[in-house]
């Protein structure tokens, strides 16, 4: 009996061990990690359960050919989710502005396609979006509310675009190297054409068709690292190799004014520059660290990725 009775305690202690161990896995998987922070921005934590949601909603029915696509795919949620935390934290402080109750059933109603006028088949509406977005309704809401603030932002800064400003009419090409650049500049500068040589040696799909064409532009619709480049140039005169984004450049300025008015299509252009310039501004006094938690740790990439897609 004593041995009997020796060999179950002993049972019961490997027993005991396993069910810790399994306790812990089970805790660590689906209690620990769903809450481990995913994004930080400022104050506010974005946790990993929230934000593998976030990815399944952005890219349903989306497919996977190789592992750089889904670092693709991470990338893009994080930088949305930055943007939206950004604008609810920071518009109302920086800005002034804000989303009142009302405008924010408007919004919903309009998401829904639906008006409040019959509450009933509003609210059933609402619970099958909160249900198809896996969203609870204050995340939702906060959605909507980020959505809401980027347009009123954006309008702030259309308000503040001047009627008139200084323009350059310019052509551009774009090659992916220095030593590619300062070889097309000996080129230009042999007497070859700065159209054909465009056409056929620009990276730039948008201009290369056109020899390089880029019509007038304001100092504020060109990338910051370039544009006192492109503006201190003397009209018919060649930049030299300048680095962008894609490659290095060679511009010419073909015409310049001091006063050009500012057409529609450029006011938008402009106003999306001095909202991206302010988001830069908020993101650095929010201390948003440049490589967020979940892309430190493979654990988690991959846990979301899974949650997220199956």
């Amino acid at each position: 009996m004593a041995v009997i009775a020796a060999f179950a305690f002993l049972l019961a202690i490997i027993g005991a061990g396993f069910g810790y161990f399994f306790i812990q896995d089970y805790y660590e998987e689906h209690v620990q990690r769903p809450k481990s922070t995913a994004v930080q921005v400022g104050e506010s934590t974005i946790d990993l359960d929230y934000f593998a949601r976030r990815l399944k909603l952005s890219l349903t029915g989306a497919s996977f050919q190789d592992p750089s696509q889904a670092q693709t795919a991470i990338l893009s949620v994080i930088w949305t989710l930055e943007r939206e935390e950004l604008l609810v934290q920071r518009a109302p402080a920086d800005l002034g502005v804000s989303v009142t109750p009302e405008e924010m059933e408007l919004e919903i109603g309009d998401r829904l396609g639906l008006s409040q006028s019959d509450p009933e088949t509003f609210a059933s509406a609402l619970e099958q979006e909160l249900k198809r977005s896996d969203l609870s309704d204050e995340e939702h809401r906060r959605v909507v509310e980020a959505d809401v603030l980027s347009r009123k932002v954006q309008e702030v800064f259309s308000l503040s675009v001047p009627q008139t400003t200084e323009q350059v009419r310019m052509r551009q090409i774009l090659v992916g190297t220095e030593d590619e650049a300062r070889s097309l500049l000996e080129r230009l500068d042999g007497g070859e054409d700065f159209g054909d040589l465009a056409r056929e040696l620009s990276l730039d799909s948008a201009t290369k068709e056109e020899g390089g064409e880029r019509d007038w532009l304001a100092r504020d619709e060109l990338d910051l690292s370039y544009a006192v480049e492109v503006f201190d140039l003397e009209v018919g005169t060649l930049s030299q190799p300048i680095p962008g984004r894609g490659g290095y450049f060679i511009f010419e300025v073909e015409e310049k004014e001091g006063d050009r008015e500012v057409t529609d299509d450029q006011r938008g252009r402009i106003s999306s520059s001095y909202f991206s310039l302010w988001m830069g501004e908020q993101r650095t006094l929010l201390t948003v660290p440049d490589i967020q938690p979940l892309l430190e740790d493979i654990d988690k990439f991959e846990w979301a990725f899974e949650k997220a897609f199956g």
